[in-house]
């Protein structure tokens, strides 16, 4: 029971996980295609949660592995 519950929230949160990366990556491609192009501005939150969001997909494919 209590696995199955770990199980269930760590593909819960990859998920997620995946979702804030792909918002990212269509906010960067918008940004790189637009007329003039223009800089993608991220606050430090977004920085943050992207540093934190990319570390946990990383532990996770290893944790496959």
């Amino acid at each position: 029971m209590n696995l199955d519950l770990i199980t269930y929230l760590s593909n819960f949160i990859m998920v997620f996980s995946i979702l804030y990366v792909m918002r990212m990556g269509i906010k960067f491609i918008s940004s790189l295609l637009s007329t003039p192009p223009k800089p993608l501005v991220l606050e430090s939150r977004e920085l943050l949660i992207l540093s934190l969001v990319t570390s946990y997909i990383i532990t996770f494919i290893i944790n496959l592995l």
